[in-house]
């Protein structure tokens, strides 16, 4: 059975053999965890189509990834775009139990706590830093899937180590100087994947900053910190409804995407809000890929600090 499983719940991914044989291995790579004992929650069945289409249907669990046969693109972007369906399918028909950040988080100590380095609308950067940042003696935790549960008002991220990271092609090769692929796993990179699957509190927010100097450090004050989180909050559903906002997309218009039980996610993005925004929040300041080590060191300082 291929289950991703994302905290208490396990999304079954059926792939029919009418589906393009290449994303098999990509499904088995991401559901490579051994879950025997784990029940499914929900179900995304794959198959081929006459158009590339998504139906998500909260109330029965289930959901429906068609593919045109004659679709163009490459492996890469039917491979995100599964990815994309499935993690925000899940979130879609959690009931609010999951909140569905776009950003990367790594870890520090061990596992403890969790580094959270979100997106705060303001560009690229935020899995170049979070694998800068694991890369000084940090763990990996998951890349822009950051599922969040709240405990007792605690926001903690779900590590999720069968997902790939996307690293930019500008920063491949400072990075990953030998990797070839845009999608890396874990086992790939130069930092360790966080063993286990435990829930991990969110001690800290970093949101890259292009109009900071590469290392600068701002430390957004009121509600400023707290707009600057609403991006990383509403992303992924709004992506989900209208895939144009989406940089890669295997779907061409929102009529591609049907999400059937819609609910008025407005009252649960604010209480997230409420939520995150009482863990310290800064801005970062990155620019180009040479950049990187100052940033990254700024971020390790001011982690050191926290602690």
């Amino acid at each position: 059975m291929s289950l991703l499983k994302i905290g208490t719940r396990a999304l079954e991914m059926r792939v029919a053999e009418s589906a393009p044989r290449t994303l098999r291995h990509f499904v088995a790579r991401l559901t490579r965890t051994n879950h025997m004992r784990t029940l499914a929650t929900q179900v995304m069945h794959v198959r081929g189509g006459q158009q590339t289409r998504l139906t998500v249907t909260p109330h029965s669990g289930e959901v429906l990834l068609e593919l045109a046969v004659n679709a163009s693109g490459d492996q890469t972007t039917l491979e995100i775009g599964t990815l994309q369906a499935a993690a925000r399918s899940v979130a879609a028909m959690s009931g609010g139990e999951l909140a569905l950040l776009h950003g990367s988080a790594v870890t520090m100590d061990g596992g403890r706590s969790a580094i959270g380095v979100l997106d705060g609308g303001r560009g690229q950067g935020k899995t170049s830093l979070a694998l800068g940042i694991a890369a000084r003696g940090g763990s990996l935790i998951v890349d822009e899937f950051a599922f969040t549960i709240f405990r007792s008002g605690q926001p903690c991220i779900l590590p999720m180590p069968t997902l790939p990271w996307h690293v930019r092609a500008d920063m491949t090769p400072l990075l990953v100087p030998r990797a070839a692929a845009r999608l890396l796993y874990p086992e790939d990179l130069p930092a360790a994947a966080l063993s286990g699957s435990q829930p991990v509190p969110l001690s800290l927010i970093v949101i890259p900053d292009h109009s900071l100097r590469p290392g600068e450090l701002r430390e957004p004050v009121g509600p400023a910190g707290r707009r600057l989180l609403r991006a990383a909050v509403t992303d992924h559903e709004a992506k989900l409804r209208d895939p144009r906002l989406d940089h890669v997309s295997i779907f061409s218009s929102p009529d591609d995407v049907s999400v059937g039980d819609s609910l008025d996610g407005s009252s649960r993005y604010e209480e997230t809000l409420d939520l995150l925004a009482a863990v310290p929040i800064i801005c970062l300041g990155v620019g180009m890929p040479h950049d990187l080590p100052a940033s990254v060191t700024s971020a390790i300082h001011r982690i050191a600090r926290a602690g």
